[in-house]
C-alpha cells in the first residue's frame, strides 16, 4: 500500500438528524491521536473541526460562554459545530451518516447543493474523502459515489447498490474499504476503525501511534481492505 502523506486537517460534515455516533466517534479517536502527535519526531497535530453548511438544520443556543451553532442528533443530543461555506477545503473530509428516511437527515442533505458542492470539489481534486456509515448517501447525492466500490450499514446495502454504487458487505469482506479514491466504512461503530485506519495508512512508520491509540479507547481494531487508491 502506497504512503499517504499526514493531513493537517480533517473536517467532519455533521448536520441536523445525524447520527451523532458517526461524529463523535472518529473524532475521539483522532483527538486521541493529538495527545500522541507532539511527542513524535515531527510534533505536528492535526486540525479538527466538526462544520455545517448553510442548510444542514443548525441553530444557534445561548450556551454558558455565549452562543453556540449547534446541530441535534438522531438520538436527541447537540453537537457544538462551526459554519463552514465549503471554501477552504481540508486535507480530509469525513461524511457523516444519519437519518435515511426522504427529506430527513443525510437524505436531506444528499439534495442541499451547500453540501454536496464541497464534496464534489474534494474529490475533483483528488484529496482524501470519506463516509461514515449512511454517510455513502451523502456522496452519492454529490455524485461521486455511482459505479464506485464502498461499504455501508449493513441494513442499507441494497439501498446503495440501487443507487449505482458496487457495495462490499462489512459483515463479510471488511468494516473499511478504501478503494477507487474513496474511503468508507460499514455500520456506526465502525468510524472508530475508519479513523484507527487513517492512523495506520498516514502513519505507516509508527505502528506505536495506533499502539498507543487503540490502548486508550480500547477498541478492538478489525480487519481492513488494503488497496491502492486509484
Amino acid at each position: 500500500m502506497a504512503a499517504v502523506t499526514p493531513p493537517a486537517t480533517i473536517y467532519f460534515m455533521a448536520f441536523d438528524q445525524c447520527d451523532e455516533l458517526d461524529v463523535v466517534a472518529p473524532f475521539a479517536v483522532l483527538q486521541t491521536a493529538n495527545r500522541y502527535l507532539p511527542y513524535r519526531k515531527v510534533p505536528s497535530e492535526i486540525e479538527l473541526r466538526i462544520v455545517a453548511v448553510d442548510g444542514s438544520g443548525a441553530v444557534t443556543l445561548e450556551g454558558p460562554n455565549g452562543p453556540q451553532l449547534v446541530v441535534t442528533g438522531i438520538h436527541g443530543m447537540t453537537i457544538a459545530v462551526e459554519p463552514w461555506d465549503g471554501d477552504v477545503l481540508p486535507d480530509l473530509l469525513i461524511v457523516a451518516g444519519g437519518n435515511v428516511e426522504n427529506g430527513t437527515g443525510i437524505m436531506r442533505q444528499a439534495a442541499n447543493p451547500a453540501f454536496t458542492t464541497p464534496i464534489q470539489r474534494q474529490f475533483a481534486r483528488g484529496a482524501r474523502i470519506a463516509s461514515v456509515c449512511t454517510g455513502a448517501f451523502g456522496l452519492v447525492g454529490a455524485g461521486i459515489a455511482q459505479g464506485r466500490r464502498m461499504t455501508t450499514h449493513p441494513g442499507l446495502m441494497n439501498d446503495l447498490a440501487a443507487a449505482g454504487v458496487t457495495v462490499l458487505n462489512p459483515d463479510w469482506t471488511a468494516r473499511v474499504v478504501d478503494l477507487d479514491g474513496i474511503v468508507s466504512c460499514g455500520g456506526v461503530t465502525s468510524g472508530i476503525d475508519e479513523a484507527l485506519y487513517f492512523l495506520e495508512t498516514c502513519w505507516p512508520q509508527d505502528p506505536q501511534l495506533v499502539s498507543d491509540v487503540r490502548g486508550f479507547v480500547d477498541y478492538p481494531y478489525r480487519a481492513i481492505v488494503r488497496a491502492e487508491r486509484s
